[in-house]
């Protein structure tokens, strides 16, 4: 997979994220997060897959969109993903790190920050 397409395909999940309620079966998004997920919140709160996986579950829709989504290839099978989130509530600076393990990418971490 070229850079190109692999930005393409992160984005693309990133997205399925962002926009859990467009999904015709959330639970088709259990699998992008891998067992030992974190995520710093931006509320400044600190989230494990569980919980992370309930908020999907439950959310309602809500007005966001992605800009700026750039990768950074760590390893073979490790990509940062840096973005900025606007939603209706805020803009944020977000980072994700993910891991390409059992024959797809998850996510690993991710944290979003208030931008000022």
């Amino acid at each position: 997979m070229t850079k190109s397409e692999l930005q393409d395909h992160l984005y693309a999940l990133e997205e399925r994220l962002l926009h859990p309620d467009r999904e015709t079966d959330r639970r088709a998004l259990i699998p992008l997060f891998a067992d030992e997920y974190r995520e710093f919140c931006t509320s400044g709160r600190v989230f494990n897959r569980q919980q992370t996986i309930d908020v999907l579950l439950s959310s309602a829709a809500r007005p966001a969109t992605i800009h700026h989504f750039y990768i950074a290839q760590l390893a073979e099978n490790v990509v940062h993903a840096t973005y900025r989130a606007t939603t209706s509530v805020a803009v944020s600076h977000r980072s994700s790190l993910w891991i390409f393990r059992d024959n797809r990418w998850q996510l690993l971490f991710h944290q979003g920050t208030i931008a000022s």
